[in-house]
């Protein structure tokens, strides 16, 4: 069980988030995150606090879902719950965590006993101060209340936008915000269940927009389209031998810039050239999924014929599964001990295997790249390995970066521990849901009147089933411990290193990295040097 370190309690750290850079819908700007630090800091100077971390973070929660990146303010939360700060300061609690009265309750009532502290700024322009404090007994239902509210805002847009995505779907709507290269969104007219008249959008074939083919002005995106996914794959023209095509032609890629192999690759696969409705994308690849209603039925999303008909669409896509390089069904899947973490300084693209080492994909591909990065494999490796087993040697037991290493070898380690966890987590959210209808019932005046002396017992008894379910969180996380030790000994470090597998090393790697900016060589032939053509982002970074 975690317990607070001495002196925790008189450090404090300050959650400084916008969630985003317009206004909000009440019309006012939202305070900026140094704004907010600034706020923070004068409360925790006058409450003889010390700030320890300031955890900034821009962007709405819809983003970090997506990138599957642990926001800031749970971190925030976390390090509180395990005690690592006396108090936690944040400007406002909406949009705090999809926890909701949970993530109050493990902070009025700690397991461990020892105290925490959640501050509310107080909202005023002309004297930030503390607005709600959790260690004060007045503030703690107003703190739950305020918790649950925003859990069930979250919770009720979240549903509605599930059921209007997915009826937009079944009737063949266009959901994305760009149409596929080659093709347009149109607005078409329609009818809803009340009769009202309203807009769908639609896709339809795109003949007039050019391509931008320096000499070929009639050429148009539609040619290339149609050349791309049908008349190049059944000509046995590889991929990858189509996207140098397409460069040496001069021909933009649908971003603009040039083409690369999994551009094409994804043009090829995707079924709306066909005509069909489609959904997300195949797990472990780019593939774009084939969309079906709830009848199991394909659905058009074209007004107008499609790019290729049903027969062609089949015909490109038997055609092209013969046309790549030995593995290239496997090509997504990256094999090398560094692909997929290096990023060429040139251009910002991806380094991939080639040759005796990593190389900037574009000059490969027929595209063009200012200062095109390349280095051996060799050199690069081993420089990475001795600054990846520096860093984590030298890592002390509090560090955040320990923390996300730990947890990312767990992963690894024990996939039926995170299992368990996740069955106590869903368990949790059950019982979260239970109390989050419990307040719910009381704001409906559901306990008003002779009802009122139920609430109290239904309240503590919701309460002590979330207290509970956390405790099985916790137990669960605990249970499904791994041994780390592994990774603060530097001769352990070059022991598991020389005995890894190159898959192994490349999970080992990105315990603590992110990724690796490369730079071009001054000259060539020029000796390698790491701290000046490598620059490591680890993931404790927050500028990553």
């Amino acid at each position: 069980m975690s317990t607070q370190e001495d002196g925790a309690e008189t450090l404090i750290d300050l959650v400084c988030r916008k969630s985003q850079a317009v206004k909000s819908k009440s019309g006012r700007r939202e305070i900026s995150v140094s704004a907010q630090e600034a706020r923070g800091r004068r409360v925790a100077a006058e409450m003889g606090l010390t700030v320890r971390h300031v955890w900034r973070e821009v962007g709405s929660a819809s983003r970090f879902r997506r990138s599957k990146k642990v926001p800031k303010q749970d971190l925030a939360l976390q390090a509180l719950e395990r005690g690592e700060v006396g108090a936690l300061w944040v400007f406002r609690l909406d949009r705090w965590t999809r926890r909701g009265a949970g993530a109050i309750l493990s902070i009025v009532e700690p397991r461990d006993g020892r105290p925490r502290r959640l501050l509310i700024d107080n909202g005023d322009p002309e004297n930030p101060g503390i607005g709600l404090d959790s260690a004060n007994p007045r503030d703690r239902s107003e703190l739950i209340r305020r918790a649950e509210d925003a859990r069930e805002e979250t919770e009720v847009l979240s549903e509605r936008v599930r059921n209007t995505k997915v009826f937009q779907r079944e009737n063949g709507e266009w959901l994305n915000g760009h149409a596929p290269y080659g093709l347009r969104i149109v607005l078409v007219s329609a009818f809803d269940e009340d009769g009202e008249e309203i807009e769908e959008r639609k896709l339809e074939r795109d003949p007039e927009t050019s391509a931008g083919i320096p000499g070929e002005p009639d050429v148009t995106k539609l040619d290339i389209a149609r050349w791309v996914t049908y008349e190049a794959p059944i000509a046995k023209i590889a991929k990858r031998k189509i996207s140098q095509m397409l460069n040496e032609r001069g021909v933009p890629s649908p971003t603009g810039g040039t083409w690369a192999y999994s551009t094409v690759a994804n043009m090829i696969d995707n079924p709306v050239y066909a005509g069909w409705q489609i959904t997300g994308r195949e797990e472990g690849k780019s593939k774009r999924v084939l969309y079906r209603n709830s009848a199991g039925e394909k659905v058009s999303v074209m007004v107008g014929p499609a790019v290729l008909t049903e027969d062609e669409y089949n015909e490109a896509q038997a055609a092209s599964r013969g046309t790549g390089p030995p593995g290239d069904a496997e090509s997504w899947r990256a094999k090398h001990v560094l692909t997929d973490l290096l990023e060429c300084c040139g251009c910002g693209s991806s380094c991939t295997w080639r040759g005796t080492g990593y190389s900037c994909w574009r000059p490969g591909a027929g595209g063009v790249c200012p200062g095109p990065a390349f280095v051996a494999f060799k050199s690069a490796e081993e420089y990475v390995f001795n600054r990846w087993s520096t860093r984590m040697a030298a890592l002390e037991p509090d560090d955040p970066l320990l923390a996300i290493a730990a947890e990312r070898w767990k992963a690894r380690q024990d996939p039926q521990s995170s299992e368990d966890e996740a069955a106590a987590r869903a368990a949790l959210a059950d019982a979260e849901a239970a109390l989050s209808r419990l307040w719910k019932d009381r704001r409906a005046g559901l306990y008003d009147g002779p009802s009122e002396r139920f609430f109290a017992p239904s309240l503590a008894e919701a309460n002590e089933a979330v207290l509970e379910a956390q405790r099985a969180v916790d137990e669960s996380r605990d249970g499904g411990a791994v041994d780390i030790s592994f990774l603060l000994d530097a001769q352990s470090l070059i022991e598991a290193w020389e005995d890894a597998d190159d898959a192994l090393k490349r999970d080992l790697l990105r315990l603590a990295i992110r990724r690796i900016k490369v730079r071009k060589a001054e000259y060539r032939g020029q000796q390698f040097n790491g701290d000046k053509r490598m620059e490591i982002i680890w993931h404790d970074d927050e500028a990553a």
